[in-house]
This record gives C-alpha cells, sequence and structure tokens, in this order.
C-alpha cells in the first residue's frame, strides 16, 4: 500500500508524460495543483470572455470620447488594440497563476524545441484546412437543412466564415494581425494545449480523450463566431492537439494555430471572391 504522506505530496502519483514533454520534469510537489486545477476548465475562458469584452467597451469609451466618427483612429482599429491587449492581460494573469507551481514554463514552451516541431505545425494546419474545412462545411450545410438543430432557428447560408468580417471593419491591418494571427493564437494554445490538454492527462485520462474535450472547449471559446467557425475550430482543435502530443510542447500548435488564423483571414475571403466571381 502506498504510504500516505507520499499520495499527498504527489511523490507516488503516477506521471504519464514522456521525457521529451515539457511536462515530464514537473517536481512531486507540483503534480497535486495541476491535477486539482481542474476547475480552471472554466474559469479561465469566462475571464477571457470578461477581458474582451471589457477591452471591447473601453475601446469604444475611448473612441466616443475621442471624437467618434470625427475622431482620429476608426473604432474598430481600437477595438482590436484593446482585445489584443485584453489577451496580454490575460496571458500574465495566467503565468503568474501557473508559476506558483513551476507550470509557468512549462505551460509557455512557445519556442521549437528543434525542426520538427515546424514540421507537424505545417501537418496540423494542413489538416485543420483540408480535412476540418470540408466536414465543418458539410456539417454547416446539414445543419441548415433543419432549423431545429441550431438555436437561431437555422443557419444562414451566406455565413460560411466570418473570416472576411475582419478585413471588412476599418481595422488597421495591423491591428488584426496583432489579434488575431499574434495575440490570440499565443493565450488560446497555452491555456488549451499548454495547460488543459496535460492537465487532464495527469489526472489518468486517455491522451486521446484529454485532445478530443480540449478541442470540445476550444470550440465552444469561438460560439459566438457562428456555428460554422465553431465547428471548424473544434475539428482543427483536435489537429493542434495531437500536435501537442506529438511534440510535447506547445509550440507546434501555436505556430499551426498562426498559420491558420492567417489563412483565414487573408487567403479564405480571396478564395471565396474568386468562387462568387
Amino acid at each position: 500500500m502506498k504510504n500516505d504522506a507520499s499520495v499527498e505530496t504527489g511523490k507516488d502519483l503516477p506521471w504519464p508524460f514522456p521525457a521529451k514533454d515539457s511536462y515530464a520534469g514537473v517536481g512531486a510537489h507540483h503534480r497535486l495543483p495541476l491535477i486539482h486545477s481542474l476547475p480552471g476548465v472554466l474559469v479561465w475562458p469566462v475571464i477571457l470572455f470578461v477581458l474582451t469584452f471589457v477591452a471591447g467597451f473601453l475601446a469604444g469609451v475611448i473612441w466616443a470620447l475621442a471624437g467618434g466618427e470625427n475622431g482620429p483612429v476608426p473604432m474598430n482599429t481600437l477595438v482590436m488594440l484593446f482585445v489584443s491587449l485584453a489577451y496580454g492581460v490575460l496571458g500574465l494573469m495566467f503565468w503568474s497563476w501557473l508559476s506558483k507551481n513551476d507550470l509557468g514554463h512549462r505551460s509557455f514552451s512557445v519556442w521549437p524545441g528543434s525542426i520538427n516541431d515546424i514540421g507537424i505545425a505545417l501537418l496540423a494546419v494542413a489538416a485543420g484546412i483540408l480535412i476540418g474545412g470540408p466536414l465543418s462545411l458539410a456539417f454547416h450545410e446539414f445543419a441548415m437543412s433543419d432549423p431545429s438543430l441550431t438555436l437561431s432557428g437555422g443557419a444562414n447560408p451566406d455565413d460560411i466564415s466570418n473570416a472576411d468580417d475582419f478585413l471588412n471593419t476599418g481595422a488597421a491591418t495591423w491591428t488584426i494581425i496583432l489579434s488575431a494571427v499574434i495575440a490570440a493564437p499565443i493565450i488560446e494554445e497555452v491555456i488549451f494545449r499548454g495547460w488543459m490538454q496535460p492537465m487532464m492527462i495527469s489526472r489518468g485520462m486517455p491522451a486521446v480523450f484529454a485532445v478530443l474535450i480540449t478541442a470540445l472547449f476550444f470550440g465552444l471559446v469561438h460560439v459566438f463566431s457562428g456555428l460554422q467557425v465553431m465547428t471548424y475550430t473544434f475539428l482543427l482543435g483536435i489537429a493542434l492537439g495531437m500536435a501537442r502530443l506529438i511534440t510535447g510542447r506547445v509550440a507546434a500548435p501555436m505556430l499551426a494555430h498562426m498559420a491558420n488564423n492567417a489563412w483565414a483571414l487573408f487567403a479564405v475571403p480571396k478564395l471565396l471572391e474568386m468562387q462568387a466571381g
């Protein structure tokens, strides 16, 4: 029988991470705090929503005080900038929380460990685009056929993607890139693949279920982007989770997430325009 004191300190807990994984070296006394951090699955997405809402609200207030339509900066430029700042604040909060138990640098393993990380990232984004894209579109069209399948009473046939909405808001392109291609992928990957997925595995959950559940939460965070985007994000999340599982670091899914968002922002609108033309 295991010594109760050893279990309480995490010394005799099974640790299911291979040597290459950034979580492999977590000290025995820091393992239980990771295992017991499950409530964060609900807490951190809520904090993300609150911070981005507050950021948008503050941007609107400052825009109005600066003259509104007659002011020097378009409102959506300020919104994108403030949302980027909100992600930065969230990242600092998350780092501070994790670092109390020596988990900060393990979850923020954003630098590629080898050239293989870049290769896996390319495979992940390719899987998302070539497999996740058609599947999410097929599900979207299926949902349109039955209004009872969606809370809004059926999906809009024109709501194929909201990616082009960003570029048509009048926001400065650099703020869109900062928000959607840099800030969001880094912080979202740190939360979902850098912490949530390993946390579930540390609790003894089979890796494949940890990948799927993390991808589900990842998709739900994008619920306000529409049915097709939420479905695609779930499928992309599976590819990103597998990239994290294979490489043992968050760098590969982060790079793939960045590439995917850049593709959605700049390539998808062009493809849709060509298709319509």
